[in-house]
């Protein structure tokens, strides 16, 4: 009897910690990836760079050739899942190289196709990532990258925002810094048509979109860079 009940103890252990996991998890988290699976799932796909896998649980892609403009040297990583309403964006992103000090790190928001066509449909259209590709297509593009440009002594990044179809700029500043070898946090929100872009916890870009895209796929992009991902983290904006 007593073997029983510790048994019994051990299998319901084993089965009750996956689903006190799930539970712990908040319901308004739309998505939530930290890579520590080690490989990328079939939820993703990749459209163009040199090379795009996991590493020490970190999404790593490498859009950096030697030569300018060289096979590979951008790179968009789509995921399936599909986003509307308010959400809120969190990542972390670092860059390790970048040939061109380019640091670039981009984030496509509520994307789809015009026409109605999934995105996974047509993605041998954009097999090499260039960014022409996208500009026809529905969806925000968010842009966070070394500027090269000297602001009272200081490199500062330039932060802009995009509406597609069009490649409209929306708003954008040259502030703080994009630097290699730094890990920054990134949040993105989308609620009604307001905009938000920050770093670090501060607040860089804001936006008013009259007609604002309600759904869509997201997308981590880059030019020119060797950088990793990671905390990839969506969440529901709840209305009080």
């Amino acid at each position: 009897m007593k073997h029983q009940k510790f048994w019994g103890m051990v299998v319901g252990l084993f089965f009750f910690a996956p689903i006190q996991g799930e539970l712990n998890m908040p319901k308004n988290v739309l998505f939530n990836e930290d890579f520590e699976s080690g490989k990328l799932s079939n939820d993703w796909w990749v459209e163009g760079g040199e090379k795009v896998w996991v590493e020490s649980g970190q999404l790593r892609i490498k859009a950096d050739p030697p030569e300018k403009n060289g096979e590979g040297y951008v790179c968009t990583v789509w995921n399936k899942t599909t986003l509307s309403g308010d959400v809120q964006v969190d990542f972390d992103a670092h860059v390790i190289s970048s040939s061109n000090e380019a640091n670039n790190i981009n984030f496509f928001l509520f994307y789809s196709d015009p026409t109605g066509k999934p995105l996974y449909e047509t993605r041998d259209t954009r097999a090499d990532g260039g960014y022409k590709h996208y500009h026809n297509l529905n969806g925000y593009i968010f842009t966070f990258l070394n500027a090269g440009r000297q602001i009272e002594g200081d490199a500062r990044a330039r932060i802009r925002m995009r509406r597609c179809p069009g490649f409209e700029l929306l708003t954008e500043t040259y502030d703080y810094h994009c630097r290699q070898g730094v890990t920054y946090h990134v949040t993105i929100t989308r609620k009604d048509g307001r905009l938000t872009f920050a770093v670090d916890g501060t607040v860089y870009l804001e936006q008013e979109d009259p007609e604002p895209w309600r759904e869509g796929l997201f997308g981590l992009r880059t030019f020119h860079t060797d950088l990793w991902w990671d905390n990839i983290q969506i969440k529901k904006i709840e209305n009080h």
